[in-house]
């Protein structure tokens, strides 16, 4: 009883923690997909890209810019997984 009393008591402040420490959580798995995506989201991208050059809300420059950044991504991944740096 007195566990649930003290549980009762405290909860205006340990609700709030742990619903703010949930949240921060979200924020870095979400940071952690977009700084360090994996290669399927990088090939979504670069498709996702292509579309919108051939849409024409991009330019060719904007187009390469954003690609070179995936690819540079792409080869990283690749690197880490020990192929070859000929394999780009």
């Amino acid at each position: 009883m007195l566990n649930i009393l003290g549980k009762i008591l405290t909860a205006p402040v340990t609700v709030p923690v742990i619903l703010g420490l949930k949240l921060l959580e979200t924020i870095r798995d979400q940071a952690d997909r977009e700084l360090n995506p994996s290669e399927s989201q990088i090939k979504e991208k670069l498709i996702e890209l292509e579309t919108l050059l051939e849409a024409g809300q991009i330019s060719e420059q904007e187009y390469e810019a954003q690609e070179s950044v995936l690819m540079e991504r792409w080869h990283t991944i690749q690197e880490s997984k020990g192929a070859p740096k000929w394999v780009k």
